[in-house]
């Protein structure tokens, strides 16, 4: 297995010849020039297969090396690069160090110390480019020209979004569980002036108030039983970029006062510490509750509702952006096209408009995930959405006025669900929550068999 791409940039033919043969010997693919200007004549090609480290000799005709790696560094940030050169002074290798090299090695150069280098320079080089291609993705993911929607309730929040980004207001999203509060934050950071910095996200309901805590400042050593370093919290490692706490209605009171401090004074302190830390982070806030309420109850403080309360936005649930139903069916499915699915018949588009979504976009993703399955290959009908969407309402249940056993009641309730979904084992399975094989030994069980 190839463990890297190296250049070999050197004006000696026998040096040149060495270091092939060297490197080709412990595994890295190997190429050779003779001069700069000839590697030079290849940085186009970089972005094709580009080289994990580059070794530049720095006495080189037609080229300076130093101007050689100018040129480099400005065409592939990314390219480890390291000087070698009969020629060794302190500050050459400061200079080089200056211009981006991260090495500088004297000739004759010894063999366990170029490799052992090399092993460390293209691990960095290969870290380096995946958090690149990691940081493309997620801004080609979150590009605010990307959002989809058609409905103008939608556009109105979408806006007003766009509009606050540039500042550093702290924003307060509204809005139903699954509506796409974290897509209208990250629209934010992302058309802000942050957005080359970090955006991170923490669920303040999934977390016990001390672990919530600790992700949120860190902690030192032993500040706690299982502390067993010092770790950063999410403030600190969002310095400089945006910080989007979901469910903040559930934060108790004592994190409440502490979040309030980071707000106002842009300080804080790490549990089981007592330096105060400090960080520039927006903070965007998300809830499902009424915040205003729980603040009438005592039960939220003021002052920092009206701190995460700079600028307020209410994304609407999906019942009321209908419109946009048709276009988030089809950016569904085409991210699950290997599921093999068609399209969606207009039927199905019919029922998938008139359902109520009361998981909202979150539920409306898992039903076309499902029927793009159940589909296989042809076009999505009626008949493979779940029977809550296709007949408008959930599977109902009512329970026999007779007294009855656990497992009569059990098969009566699986076969009203069989009934319901025409006979259907996977949506079956499905809407009570068991596998196909134990759905399989039950109807086996109960003598529940499919009718004609």
């Amino acid at each position: 297995m190839e463990k890297g791409r190296i250049y070999v940039c050197d004006e000696e033919q026998g040096s040149r010849e060495y270091l092939r043969v060297l490197l080709e010997g412990r595994g890295y693919a190997v190429e050779c020039f003779a001069a700069s200007a000839q590697l030079l004549m290849h940085l186009d090609e970089f972005r094709e297969q580009p080289p994990d480290v580059i070794l530049l000799d720095v006495r080189q005709p037609g080229f300076e090396g130093l101007e050689a790696l100018r040129r480099i560094k400005a065409a592939r940030p990314e390219t480890g690069l390291i000087l070698v050169s009969s020629f060794a002074t302190v500050r050459t290798a400061v200079e080089a160090m200056k211009q981006g090299a991260l090495d500088y090695l004297a000739k004759p150069v010894v063999a366990d110390d170029l490799t052992d280098l090399l092993e460390k320079v293209v691990e960095r080089t290969r870290l380096v480019e995946e958090n690149r291609s990691l940081k493309a993705e997620i801004r080609r993911r979150f590009d605010p020209d990307q959002v989809i929607f058609r409905s103008s309730q939608f556009k109105r929040v979408f806006e007003l979004a766009k509009k606050v980004a540039p500042s550093d207001a702290s924003v307060l999203i509204l809005g139903e569980s699954g509506t796409g509060k974290e897509l209208i934050a990250s629209t934010i950071h992302y058309s802000s002036r942050r957005r080359d910095q970090r955006f991170l996200t923490i669920n303040c309901a999934a977390l016990t108030d001390t672990l919530l805590e600790s992700q949120l400042f860190g902690h030192v050593k032993g500040a706690f039983t299982g502390a067993v370093g010092t770790q950063r919290g999410l403030v600190e490692e969002a310095d400089r970029g945006t910080l989007f706490l979901d469910e903040i209605g559930d934060v108790s009171a004592s994190l409440q006062a502490k979040l309030l401090r980071v707000l106002q004074e842009r300080e804080f302190i790490p549990v089981g510490s007592t330096r105060v830390r400090h960080a520039d982070v927006r903070f965007i806030a998300a809830t499902n509750r009424d915040l205003e309420a729980e603040v009438a109850k005592g039960n939220f403080r003021e002052d920092l509702y009206y701190r995460l309360n700079v600028v307020t936005l209410n994304v609407p649930p999906l019942r009321e952006r209908r419109d946009d139903i048709q276009l988030l069916a089809e950016f569904f499915l085409r991210k699950y096209a290997s599921r093999g699915s068609q399209g969606v018949s207009g039927d199905a588009l019919a029922l998938l408009r008139s359902y109520d979504w009361p998981g909202n976009v979150r539920e409306l993703e898992n039903v076309i995930e499902m029927a793009a399955i159940l589909a296989d290959g042809r076009e999505i009908a009626p008949e493979h959405l779940p029977v809550k969407v296709a007949e408008g309402r959930p599977v109902e249940f009512a329970l026999p006025q007779e007294q009855m056993s656990m497992a009569e009641l059990e098969a009566r309730y699986i076969e009203q669900v069989f009934r319901q979904t025409r006979f259907h084992k996977v949506k079956t399975s499905q809407i009570l929550q068991i596998s196909r094989k134990t759905l399989d030994r039950k109807l086996q069980q109960y003598d529940i068999s499919r009718e004609e």
